[in-house]
């Protein structure tokens, strides 16, 4: 019956030239009248008929506004009357349809016919939005979303959005923070009606409180982070309600988002599985928090954080602000961290390891280490103090922070339990996570190695020149341990000229202590070289030391 009550409309239509603009508009009340007399149905029934009819043309915008505010049909053109004969056919008409059968289907299908769907529903959604008279369309999707804040050395982990080049605009961001929406799989519900509707109602607290399982499901589909085991987390930061055209592939529609933003605290666990993660998952990228201010990175990979823009009112160094005072996710922080301390490690188990306040080190009473002992002790204080390594055993994974990792059951996982056991209550702790994870915990700033694996050259050529500054070269050797070969390090500088003979003289010649001589040589070097970042990396406690009553150069002094 409602296909012939629209036959019948059709047929009671204004009607608007093809050409010349001639037109003539029809009262609402003839097309209700016709209707009810041509199939002796109630008036309410053919108004309801009329109504509904007009209410879907008002929409297109295909009849004059000011002619229905008198009760009256009138199109604005002959095109807006093909469009509204066009969709009334098409709802008069059973076999009528203006999408294939298939048309919507999302199972199984290419991402052209997926594609295809997206430009109609934007196409519809935007003219919706852009075209609504009081500039407050209404949403018609919901998304509840969980964010994750992981902030490790000042700098937040963000994944690659899916299929970014085709699916949005790339300006818009092709990175967002690790996370997403709900869905039904983050509620354990058995009645689909009821979980459904809420997932697609507004502001639903059963949603919002089913956030935390979607942040854990997200963490561990993303980053293959495990809750518990690897993290654990607290809501951050609540953002405001916003409103956008928005949604993956063909889903696209005016959505209003509902977005928690939870910050994330990583076990040791966590931690190291997160750092191998990130080596083998290029979409896993670190942005800066200055990058994520300035809406880009130094290699232009752009974040996806508009919303958390919105929520700061666009005050970005404000939202750098609040990020900088956030807490790392995992802190690595040493069990030993004393200052104006050293602990100087030999490659000779003959000698001691001496430590103590700079200046007054001693050996460490009570502890013999045997050969094996102390290689094992220097790789790990080699990997504390970032030195590189030109092989590494099998059995061993290096992580950062100075943590070493080893194979179960092997000869090097042994080793480590003793030696962990052997120097506790020593200044030499060793931190032991499960028999697999240790690492010498000590600040690696205090740890320094053998002066005789270190020397000074120069060239004689640059002794004779007449610039006030020539290069000389401090370099490491390489050494063997139990975890790996350390690599040779070799690091250049420039000293002034005059300076370089006085280390020259100092090296060949035996001076006291209270030499004024001596004393200034030592202090030009204190307030010079061995303030360089570069030489302090080099892991040498001393250029110049004090030694039995006299002031020395340690090191061999090479002249080539």
């Amino acid at each position: 019956m409602p296909q012939k009550l629209i036959e019948t409309l059709l047929q009671q239509l204004p009607r608007y030239a093809e050409e010349e603009g001639d037109f003539y508009s029809v009262p609402r009340h003839d097309l209700i009248v016709a209707i009810a007399k041509h199939h002796a149905v109630e008036l309410s029934v053919a108004e309801n008929t009329v109504v509904l009819c007009e209410r879907l043309l008002e929409t297109l915008s295909v009849l004059n506004v000011e002619h229905l505010v008198k009760g009256e049909w009138y199109f604005v053109s002959f095109p807006a009357q093909l469009m509204a004969t066009s969709v009334l056919t098409a709802l008069s008409d059973h076999d009528s349809r203006f999408f294939a059968p298939n048309f919507w289907n999302t199972q199984g299908i290419s991402n052209d016919k997926k594609d295809n769907q997206r430009d109609v529903l934007s196409f519809i959604e935007h003219a919706r939005y852009d075209n609504h008279a009081s500039s407050q369309a209404k949403p018609i999707r919901y998304c509840y979303v969980a964010w994750s804040i992981i902030k490790l050395d000042g700098k937040i982990l963000f994944f690659q959005r899916e299929d970014t080049q085709k699916r949005f605009d790339k300006s818009a961001g092709d990175y967002g923070l690790i996370g997403g929406r709900a869905n039904q799989t983050d509620l354990s519900l058995n009645d689909k009606s009821v979980l459904l509707k809420a997932l697609q109602s507004p502001y639903s607290e059963l949603i919002i409180n089913a956030l935390s399982e979607t942040l854990k499901r997200e963490l561990r589909e993303e980053a293959g982070l495990v809750f518990e085991k690897h993290y654990t987390f607290k809501l951050w930061r609540k953002l405001k309600p916003y409103q956008q055209i928005q949604g993956a592939a063909p889903n696209h529609a005016l959505t209003e988002y509902y977005l928690e933003v939870f910050k994330i605290d990583l076990t040791l666990e966590g931690y190291l599985f997160l750092q191998q993660k990130v080596i083998v998952d290029d979409r896993l990228v670190w942005f800066s928090i200055e990058d994520m201010a300035r809406g880009e990175s130094t290699d232009g990979k752009i974040p996806y954080i508009r919303t958390l823009y919105d929520d700061y009112a666009n005050d970005r160094q404000a939202l750098a602000s609040e990020l900088e005072a956030l807490p790392d996710s995992f802190v690595s922080g040493y069990k030993f961290q004393p200052t104006k301390y050293g602990v100087t490690l030999s490659i000779d188990c003959s000698k001691p390891v001496l430590a103590g306040v700079l200046g007054k080190e001693k050996p460490l009473l009570g502890l013999t280490l045997t050969e094996r002992q102390l290689s094992v002790l220097l790789g790990l204080a080699a990997h504390l103090r970032g030195f590189e390594f030109s092989s590494v055993k099998e059995s061993i994974l290096f992580h950062p922070n100075g943590w070493v990792q080893v194979a179960e059951q092997s000869e090097i996982q042994s080793e480590l339990v003793d030696l962990t056991e052997l120097l506790k209550g020593s200044d030499l702790i060793i931190e032991n996570y499960r028999d697999i994870v240790f690492r010498l915990s000590i600040s690696p700033e205090i740890v320094f190695f053998d002066e005789n694996l270190f020397s000074f050259s120069i060239h004689t050529h640059d002794l004779k020149s007449v610039q006030s500054k020539i290069p000389v070269r401090i370099s490491r050797k390489a050494f063997i341990t139990v975890i790996g070969v350390v690599q040779e390090k070799l690091e250049s500088f420039k000293l002034p000229i005059e300076f370089v003979n006085k280390l020259s003289k100092l090296h060949s010649n035996t001076y006291q202590a209270d030499n004024d001589y001596a004393l200034k040589i030592e202090d030009a070097y204190k307030k010079g070289l061995h303030k360089e970042p570069n030489f302090i990396a080099l892991g040498l406690r001393n250029l110049i030391r004090r030694e039995d009553g006299n002031i020395r150069f340690v090191l061999k002094f090479i002249t080539e």
